[in-house]
């Protein structure tokens, strides 16, 4: 007898180590569908559990077209000749898109809230309102429909500011290869509407309008 104690022991203590190793199979398998169930509960994690949030617009993370805009010199994107339409936001008319409306998007690029907004007009041709800073230079592209390459646009400020690169209150600009303008505006000291009208020849008239607010901390 004492000659078969030790395989005794031996098939013991093998038969401990396979219940251990199911054991904790089944103790896995066990958190899994918890953590399921949970899921599905609709129980979201907890504060310390989630990434810490990100802004997109945030100047601690430049984007790429402002690192561009830098190396170039220029303040916003209608100087670039690789225009970074991937970046803009699609900002939709409170109404929705009228039917009848004329074809065609504003593109308008504010540097000093770090936006790059894509919009359409109305039936009336008026585009959404864009807030800015007051004496603030925006950008400003816009695509026209049935416009050739080199027809005359027409461009007038009608409610005060300038134009960085045109003396007056007005501009004609031709339409580039891609059917539209480019240009840059710059908002007054005053606060409130800053309304552009731009018309090509033979095509209904578009009204851009810029709400200019007094500086944050000023």
């Amino acid at each position: 007898m004492k000659t078969l104690r030790k395989p005794y022991l031996a098939l013991i203590a093998l038969a401990l180590l396979v219940t251990a190793l199911v054991l904790s199979v089944f103790q896995n398998n066990d958190d899994t569908k918890s953590s399921r169930e949970s899921a599905a509960s609709g129980h979201s994690p907890t504060a310390d559990q989630l990434p810490a949030p990100s802004d997109p617009t945030s100047r601690s993370v430049p984007r790429e077209a402002d690192r561009l805009l830098k190396a170039e010199g220029a303040r916003t994107d209608v100087s670039l000749s690789n225009f970074p339409l991937k970046e803009y936001q699609h900002l939709p008319s409170p109404a929705g898109k009228a039917q009848g409306a004329p074809v065609g998007e504003a593109f308008i690029h504010v540097p000093s809230q770090s936006r790059r907004i894509a919009m359409e007009p109305n039936q009336l041709g008026e585009f959404p309102t864009v807030e800015t800073n007051l004496k603030e230079t925006v950008g400003v592209r816009l695509s026209l429909d049935a416009v050739k390459p080199g027809t005359p646009v027409r461009v007038v400020i009608l409610d005060g500011g300038t134009f960085p690169t045109a003396e007056g209150v007005s501009q004609v600009i031709k339409a580039t290869d891609w059917r539209g303008v480019a240009f840059e505006y710059t908002t007054s000291a005053n606060i409130g509407t800053h309304r552009i009208l731009v018309q090509a020849v033979g095509q209904p008239s578009r009204i851009l309008d810029f709400n200019a607010l007094e500086t944050k901390g000023s």
